[in-house]
C-alpha cells in the first residue's frame, strides 16, 4: 500500500479498505450444500510453500479477489489544485460590447461545447482560466479585444457510486460502461476503474473499497468427519473456523500439513500449506490467512511412518477436532450395551463415570479399539481399580467409537467371535455394526 505522501505525488490516489466488519465464528454443525466433486483440481502453479508454522503466507493469499455478489464503494475526487473541467460542468461566458456572443452552455460528453462564430471548441480537462483564454483567442479572430469573463454555473455530478458484481463479472462504471472485475484484487479493480475514467474525468483519484461481501462456500475434503461444501458464517474466515463445520478432524488426519488451495483470475491454482499440529505444540496463533469463497481446504491422511511423536491426545483437545465422541460400554450388570458421550479428549477415568462400580467387575475390563491402518480390533486389558489408586498408565486416551467391555465372561465371547473373524473390518462402519449385531445378540436389544 503506498503511503499517504506518495498519494498525493501522482495523478491518483490508492485507498483501498474493507468496510465489512469481520464477525467471529460460532463453531457449529452446518448443513452440507451439495456434494463433492469426485476430483479436485490440482495447483498448477509453483507457489507451494512448505509446511512450517514460522512461514509467511504468501503474498497471493493475502489479497482479497472479488467475485459475483460482491458490491464495491466507487469514491470519486477531482485532483488538488485549480478546478477543472469535466463532462457535465455548465459555464456562463460573457463578451464585453458583445451582447450577442455571450451564452451559457453545458460541456457535452464529447468534452467540447459550441461557441458563437467559432463551432465546437473542446473544453474538457482546461482549468477556467484555460478555458476563458482559449475562447478569448478565438473569438479575437472575429472581433477586437473580445474582453472575455467565463465562469462555473453548474458543478457536474458527483461521480462517485456503488455497485455489485453481476453474474457476468461485470459493473456498470458512469461514463465508462461496463468492466469486468471478477478476480481483481481491490487495488486491481480500482487502476481498472481509474484507467476507465480518464478519457472522461481529467486525473480521477479513485477509492475503491469492500461495501458488502458475497457469501462465502468453503469446500473442506480429506481426513474429517463430514466432507462437503459449507457456507461460512464469517466474511473472511480464518482455517481454524472451518475445520469446525465439517466435524472436525478424524483420527487419521494429519494437521502438520493442511493445504489450501486457491483459483486465481487467470484459472491457475496456488496452493499453501498450514502446520496447525505445531501451533497447538507451541500454542501460538494459526497462521494469518483468511479464507475467501471458493477456496479449498484439505486434510490430508497422516502416513504410518509419521506417527511418532504425532500426539493425537493434543488434538483431540482442541477445537480441531469432532468436539464429542461415542463410547460403548458392555456390560452384564447394565443389561446390555450403553452408549456414552464423552467430551473429545476423555480418558478411561470419564467413562468409568457412567458405570455403576458397585456391580461390575473393575479388574476384568477390556478396551477394543478400531485400528484403520490395518482393518482390525485392537483389544487392551485394562485394570480401573489402579485407575482409581493413580496408575496413570491405566488411564487411556479415549477415541470415537472405542468399546469398553467389562466382565471376564463378556470379554472372553468377544474374543473369541473376533478370533474366529476372518475378514478385516473394511472401516469404522463395519467395526460398529459387529458391536451393535453383538450387543443385539448376547443382550437381546439393540444400542445406537
Amino acid at each position: 500500500m503506498r503511503t499517504l505522501t506518495a498519494l498525493f505525488l501522482i495523478s491518483f490516489q490508492v485507498g483501498v479498505g474493507l468496510t465489512t466488519s469481520f464477525r467471529p465464528v460460532v463453531a457449529q454443525t452446518l448443513p452440507i450444500l451439495k456434494k463433492l466433486p469426485e476430483q479436485l483440481p490440482s495447483p498448477v502453479t509453483t507457489d507451494i510453500v512448505s509446511p512450517n508454522i514460522n512461514e509467511e503466507i504468501s503474498s497471493q493469499f493475502n489479497n482479497y479477489l472479488l467475485g459475483k455478489g460482491d458490491t464495491v464503494r466507487v469514491v470519486i475526487q477531482r485532483p488538488p489544485g485549480p478546478y477543472k473541467l469535466g463532462i457535465g460542468d455548465t459555464i456562463s461566458v460573457s463578451v464585453q460590447r458583445f451582447p450577442d456572443l455571450t451564452f451559457q452552455a453545458p460541456i457535452n460528453p464529447e468534452g467540447n461545447i459550441v461557441v458563437p462564430l467559432l463551432g465546437t471548441v473542446a473544453l474538457k480537462g482546461l482549468t477556467l482560466t484555460e478555458a476563458q483564454e482559449k475562447i478569448y483567442t478565438g473569438l479575437n479572430r472575429f472581433v477586437i479585444n473580445p474582453i472575455t469573463v467565463l465562469s462555473l454555473v453548474g458543478q457536474r455530478p458527483d461521480l462517485s457510486f456503488e455497485a455489485s458484481i453481476g453474474p457476468d463479472g461485470n459493473i456498470v462504471v458512469p461514463q465508462a460502461g461496463k468492466l469486468f472485475l471478477e478476480g481483481l484484487s481491490l487495488e486491481e479493480a480500482q487502476e481498472k476503474i481509474r484507467l476507465a475514467l480518464v478519457g472522461n474525468i481529467s486525473d480521477p483519484i479513485v477509492q475503491v473499497s469492500l461495501g458488502a461481501m458475497r457469501p462465502v462456500r468453503i469446500t473442506i475434503t480429506g481426513e474429517v468427519f463430514r466432507p462437503g461444501i459449507y457456507n461460512s458464517g464469517s466474511s473472511m474466515p480464518y482455517i481454524t473456523d472451518i475445520l469446525p463445520l465439517a466435524g472436525g478432524s478424524n483420527l487419521s488426519a494429519d494437521l502438520r500439513k493442511v493445504e489450501v488451495r486457491r483459483k486465481l483470475s487467470d484459472n491457475s491454482i496456488v496452493s499453501q500449506h498450514i502446520d496447525l499440529y505445531g501451533t497447538l505444540q507451541s500454542g501460538i496463533s494459526p497462521p494469518d490467512l483468511r479464507l475467501q469463497d471458493g477456496d479449498v481446504v484439505i486434510v490430508p491422511r497422516r502416513e504410518i511412518s509419521t506417527t511418532d511423536n504425532y500426539d493425537r491426545n493434543l488434538i483431540a483437545r482442541s477445537t480441531l477436532a469432532v468436539p464429542k465422541i461415542k463410547v460403548r460400554v458392555l456390560n452384564y450388570a447394565a443389561g446390555g450395551i450403553v452408549t456414552q458421550s464423552l467430551p473429545n479428549g476423555s480418558t478411561f477415568v470419564d467413562a468409568l463415570g457412567g458405570i455403576n462400580v458397585n456391580n461390575a467387575n473393575l479388574r476384568e475390563i477390556a478396551l477394543i479399539r478400531f485400528d484403520q491402518q490395518g482393518g482390525k480390533a485392537i483389544t487392551r486389558k485394562l485394570d480401573a481399580k489402579k485407575v482409581f489408586e493413580g496408575d496413570i498408565s491405566q488411564n487411556v486416551a479415549l477415541q470415537d467409537e472405542d468399546v469398553i467391555v467389562i466382565g471376564r465372561n463378556l470379554i472372553g465371547k468377544i474374543t473369541n467371535v473376533l478370533n474366529t473373524v476372518t475378514q478385516p473390518f473394511f472401516n469404522i462402519q463395519g467395526f460398529v455394526r459387529f458391536f451393535q449385531n453383538f450387543g443385539s445378540g448376547i443382550f437381546g436389544g439393540n444400542s445406537d
